[in-house]
């Protein structure tokens, strides 16, 4: 048996759900090609 906190397991199940999303996982693969290839834009927030 294992004991993890109740804010662990929720970003568990948070990534999870993530992961199992195509069309999120597609928007972060063009996301992270973006940042290889420069094409982003800086921000002052």
């Amino acid at each position: 048996m294992m004991r993890i906190s109740v804010k662990e397991y929720e970003g568990m199940k948070e990534t999870i759900e993530i992961l199992q999303n195509p069309d999120l996982m597609n928007q972060i693969i063009k996301s992270e090609r973006n940042i290889e290839e420069g094409n982003i834009k800086e921000m002052n927030i």
